[in-house]
């Protein structure tokens, strides 16, 4: 659904780590990721629950700190600076959360919850700000009579529009928007992807897309990362990534999609055996390997790396 990708560097993560204490353990929520995005692209994040996702996502917005690594904005590294200077960093990257239900104040009027960043950074006059939250109603497509309605008021596609307009506030270049349609009925969704589209090249937005449904994925990537177990296994551009997966985990993902056409589907689709490992006990070389029918020794021995072949990177011994 995007244009193809343009080479100019807005984020670089390296080396990045994320660990958390829970009772006395280590989870490895994130490990060792490096990631490039682009400006003007979508990037898609895929993987199971609790692959390590969301706080990636986190991580590159600087909400949570890491345990290690850096995170390069424009070519300045966020991980090092001071909470003044990463104030004036934050209007140029935004977070569009998964739930509409509980990411707006419930005791906040809708041009309240919209001109929120603007009153925090002060930016303009409250004429100016008005002015501003109106374009921003029109452009999610809320209409102005209910700008003193409060989000009870509205449904769950139009709460995300809000969150979607205050997210937008401050002209943001990178946006990071975290399933931001999976706690919508199927039939509200595609209206929120199209929104999402267009206010991409309204406001020349890049996004960050993290999402388990790789329907989405296919309709909205320029490129897709694909991660297990705080891990990045592949990266490539969308056509690639459904026509020819090189990493084993990124063909299983896809082969467990349901197929809308009935003549699609196949009694013998390739599944998953076994558990997920456990990011708190991960295993050694490969995270994949307990659940890849390809693995042989060195997977075990040795953590592949994540190589580069013909524009597409790829963490696999013996790739497909």
């Amino acid at each position: 659904m995007n244009d193809g990708i343009n080479k100019d560097v807005l984020v670089q993560a390296k080396g990045l780590v994320k660990q958390f204490k829970d009772k006395g353990a280590v989870v490895h929520a994130v490990s060792n990721v490096d990631l490039t995005i682009y400006r003007g692209e979508t990037l898609c994040l895929v993987g199971e629950s609790g692959c390590g996702k969301s706080t990636l996502g986190r991580l590159l917005l600087r909400l949570i700190e890491p345990t290690a690594g850096t995170v390069m904005f424009e070519g300045k590294d966020i991980t090092a600076m001071s909470h003044e200077e990463l104030r004036n960093v934050r209007k140029r990257m935004q977070l569009i959360f998964q739930d509409p239900y509980a990411s707006l104040d419930p005791r906040m009027s809708v041009a309240r919850i919209i001109g929120e960043p603007l009153r925090i950074h002060k930016v303009g006059s409250p004429k100016e700000q008005e002015q501003k939250i109106e374009k921003l109603m029109q452009d999610v497509g809320i209409p102005l009579e209910y700008k003193s309605r409060f989000p009870h008021q509205f449904s769950g596609g139009q709460r995300q529009r809000i969150g979607i307009a205050r997210a937008l506030a401050l002209n943001p270049e990178l946006v990071v928007c975290d399933e931001p349609v999976s706690a919508l009925d199927v039939s509200i969704q595609a209206q929120i992807l199209n929104l999402l589209y267009d206010l991409q090249h309204q406001y020349k937005l890049t996004y960050l897309f993290i999402t388990h449904d790789l329907g989405v994925v296919r309709y909205i990537a320029t490129r897709v990362c694909v991660m297990f177990l705080g891990k990045i296994c592949e990266i490539s551009n969308t056509e690639d990534i459904f026509c020819h997966p090189r990493h084993p985990y990124t063909r299983f993902l896809l082969s467990s999609t349901p197929k809308p056409d009935p003549k699609q589907r196949k009694e013998d689709k390739d599944l998953l055996q076994g558990e997920v490992p456990s990011p708190i006990d991960p295993p050694s070389g490969c995270r994949f390997r307990k659940r890849c029918p390809y693995a042989k020794p060195i997977c075990s021995e040795k953590e592949p790396p994540l190589i580069e072949e013909q524009g597409r990177q790829f963490a696999c011994h013996f790739p497909l």
